[in-house]
């Protein structure tokens, strides 16, 4: 009997397909379905939430029937009114839900509960995404609803979300970039702010932020991260691997405050990460000494470590990491640390994660060893170039 060929997927299906793929969105993403309401309330809500300490978003998907033929004004008409006026009376059912809870309790894709504490709705970021059939023609569309109350509602094509993504990793990326997209979409005439998404990334990723919105800055845009990227989706992989690991209902939950930590990095964090991580997994690969990287990310007040471990020392590589990161953290004065330890296992290289927290009292016998074995690279401050992501 030969196989059918599957049907085309739904948008529903690849926007759930590219949130399994990033391990953050995996931990605190939350169908609405979830969310406790009272039966009388039938109001319809969006799709699905991302919710954190201090992120949070809103989307809501529409997808166009597949049909053969359209009339004129028959998509402009669908985009204002399905998707554009009663999307942003779906997202802000979902916020007025959000507002009446004091906490909540919710499971995520790994099947683990996360408690979620009180936050103000109105600071979520908002999103409707929207698919046409393929080889639609063109034709004009909203790319944002602003209410009469101030909420902003992000409005875009499905393609243009999928390319976001694959620039922005994490929350604190995805908020920022939607927070420039607004400004934009805001303070530019319709003409001027009417380029590609793909122009408006590419502004963002150059930092030039006073200029109108224009098609050159396309180009920049079509650049991807390279190896850098690749081998931090490697070392990402580890701990989404970890967290998947654990069956209990209730996780440990030291891996989601590093996944918190990591998620609140913004582009010059996380482009330093990016830089210790290779530099790292270089140094294991070629079982080469190298003294631990470090960045330490003021703005969020917690230190990251990277302790590439040579085969020699690779029985001793659980204690080294762990002091070392006790370590840093004290010299630092920093309230949070994650440990990064790698090395080499047969033709493998193993990563291992551990997170600190809490105050740093006084330690003089900890201060003399600095004093007299500093394991370190001497610190330095600086803020990294524009990048391509």
């Amino acid at each position: 009997m030969k196989e059918s060929s599957p049907g085309p997927s739904s948008l529903l299906q690849e926007f759930t397909a590219q949130q399994h793929e990033n391990v953050f969105l995996k931990a605190f993403s939350f169908p609405t379905a979830q969310l406790p309401r009272s039966p009388e309330d039938e109001a319809e809500l969006a799709d699905r939430v991302v919710l954190m300490d201090d992120i949070g978003f809103i989307y809501q998907l529409k997808e166009r029937e597949q049909k053969v033929a359209t009339k004129p004004g028959d998509l402009e008409k669908w985009v204002a009114n399905n998707v554009v006026k009663k999307g942003a009376k779906q997202v802000q059912n979902t916020r007025d839900l959000l507002a009446s809870y004091a906490g909540l309790s919710l499971v995520n894709h790994f099947g683990h509960r996360v408690f979620l504490g009180r936050r103000d709705p109105n600071e979520l970021v908002s999103v409707i995404i929207y698919r046409v059939p393929p080889k639609t023609r063109a034709f004009r569309a909203a790319r944002f609803k602003k209410g009469r109350s101030g909420g902003f509602v992000h409005v875009l094509r499905d393609v243009d979300y999928f390319e976001i993504c694959q620039h922005f990793v994490t929350p604190t990326e995805l908020m920022n970039y939607f927070g420039f997209r607004r400004d934009v979409l805001i303070n530019w005439d319709a003409a001027a702010a009417a380029v590609s998404e793909e122009a408006l990334i590419g502004q963002y990723l150059l930092e030039d932020l006073s200029s109108a919105p224009d098609p050159k800055f396309e180009k920049a845009a079509r650049s991807r991260g390279g190896p850098t990227a690749c081998e931090f989706s490697f070392v990402m992989e580890t701990i989404d691997s970890k967290i998947a690991s654990q069956p209990d209902e209730y996780a440990d939950t030291e891996c989601y405050e590093i996944l918190t930590e990591l998620a609140l990095l913004g582009r010059y964090e996380l482009k330093a990460l990016r830089q210790e991580l290779r530099l790292g997994l270089e140094a294991v690969r070629a079982n080469r000494f190298e003294l631990p990287f470090r960045i330490a990310a003021g703005r969020t007040g917690c230190g990251i470590l990277v302790v590439p471990v040579t085969r020699e020392f690779r029985d001793r590589a659980m204690d080294a990491l762990e002091s070392l990161s006790v370590a840093s953290k004290h010299e630092l004065d920093l309230p949070r640390q994650i440990g990064i330890g790698m090395w080499q296992n047969s033709e493998f290289v193993d990563i291992e994660w551990i997170f600190l927290d809490g105050p740093n009292p006084p330690n003089p016998a900890l201060d003399e060893r600095l004093a007299h074995n500093y394991p370190f690279r001497m610190s330095s401050e600086q803020k990294l170039p524009p990048i391509f992501v």
